[in-house]
């Protein structure tokens, strides 16, 4: 039997624990990733207008947003495997309410359904970091971490497959049962596997946090304070230039290339294949090239692979546009998503120990709002007519700044990392 490649013995080495948190993370992003493809087009084929379903699922931003912080300092030092069996059980459930309350034409109910799945998956997010690192030796949480990351891809990877096979069978009907695979059935069918993820999560152990605390759990230490902003100032531009951008990438293509749903899916199918690569080989490139490589480096060739797809705007009449928008489109998502791991590797690292929680959460709420406001100045600017390059080129201008703070970041850990290895 052949042997594997040593960055992917690296994977096989890790916890047992670690193995099967990620299982449980790959069947709750199943249905997440379902959401994503299938839920807008269930909502709008119930009869509710874009402004109704925006105001519908955007209830899942608000909890993230409103809830995040108070939940990362509840969490914060105490045992982590309840609150992810809660979470885990709590989101399919709100997700396959969510869509009978809608069915029943029940929005007073459906609005409730979707603002519980906000919390459930904000639960999720607090604690996912953290337990992780939690299960993991400290020489072993890249691979842990990326590991996670890649559940996303292998997710979307899966559930983009399964969504294409079960809408091109359409009806069926075994003895007297008769149904068609529409995007009611569909979403149904990838979100049962999510009910999967308590039972594997009961399952890991409940690794007790490295720093104890006996102070109040609204307490935030005063020298934590700076550390903390020190630390959310490049996500805060990262997220609000991806808000401005990456969630209305397929509106880009639809309205510059005229590029229908099918074919915008397979892009999104070849670049998440190219995800799931990049991110399994990102602790090797963070080995090779440490924190600059891994994060600077694909960083940069990704903001001028956004920057190339927006300008082929200027020249959409061009035979050749096309075909390079698409392959920046292709590239660009793994190179991102590669420094994704080791850009939460360098900030768990820089707060320490006692703030991850708080942190993690204090990144969901900046992703969650920034997105909601990202949106909002997007709808303006495209109501005045801005062309797509110039809001691309903003996004880019944002990711620049945001990566000049990271390397601030990447100096702090460089030296705390020299001085905690030089000899006394």
């Amino acid at each position: 039997m052949p042997r594997l490649p040593v960055w992917l013995e690296r994977y096989r080495a890790l916890p047992r624990g670690v193995h099967i948190f990620a299982a449980g993370q790959f069947l709750i992003n199943l249905t997440l990733t379902a959401q994503f493809l299938l839920l807008n087009l269930f909502l709008k084929d119930r009869g509710l207008d874009d402004p109704s379903i925006a105001s519908l699922t955007s209830q899942r931003f608000v909890a993230t947003f409103f809830l995040a912080i108070p939940a990362g300092l509840w969490l914060r030092g105490r045992p982590l495997r309840w609150p992810l069996i809660l979470g885990a059980a709590l989101f399919p459930l709100m997700a396959i309410a969510s869509l009978e309350t809608v069915r029943c034409g029940a929005m007073t109910a459906a609005s409730a359904c979707f603002l519980a799945m906000g919390f459930a998956s904000l639960i999720l997010n607090v604690a996912n970091l953290p337990m992780a690192m939690r299960l993991a030796p400290a020489h072993q949480a890249s691979e842990a971490i990326s590991l996670l990351f890649a559940t996303w891809a292998a997710a979307s990877i899966c559930g983009g497959l399964v969504a294409s096979v079960l809408q091109s069978i359409g009806s069926f009907r075994i003895g007297s049962l008769h149904g068609v695979f529409d995007e009611y059935l569909t979403l149904l069918l990838l979100t049962l596997p999510g009910f999967g993820a308590p039972f594997l999560f009961a399952r890991l152990e409940d690794p007790a946090a490295p720093v104890q605390t006996n102070r109040h759990w609204l307490h935030v230490h005063r020298s934590d304070v700076p550390v903390l902003l020190h630390t959310l100032l490049p996500t805060l531009c990262i997220a609000t230039g991806a808000g401005l951008s990456i969630q209305f990438l397929n509106l880009f293509f639809k309205t510059v290339f005229s590029v229908d749903a099918f074919h915008y899916s397979a892009y999104g199918s070849v670049s998440n294949v190219l995800v799931l690569i990049a991110g399994l080989i990102v602790p090797e490139v963070r080995r090779r090239f440490g924190w600059r490589g891994a994060i600077l480096g694909v960083q940069s060739v990704a903001v001028v692979l956004l920057a190339t797809m927006g300008f082929t705007e200027l020249w959409k009449a061009a035979t050749w546009a096309l075909p390079l928008a698409v392959g920046c489109f292709i590239i660009r998502q793994p190179l991102m998503s590669m420094a994704g791991p080791s850009i939460s590797e360098l900030t768990m690292t820089y707060v320490g120990e006692r703030n991850r929680e708080l942190m993690s959460a204090c990144n969901g709420a900046i992703w969650s709002g920034s997105w909601w406001l990202a949106a909002k100045v997007f709808q303006i600017l495209r109501s005045n007519h801005l062309p797509y390059w110039q809001i691309f080129l903003t996004t880019s201008v944002l990711y620049l700044i945001g990566t000049y703070f990271y390397l601030d970041l990447i100096r702090s850990v460089d030296r705390r990392e020299a001085q905690d290895s030089s000899p006394l």
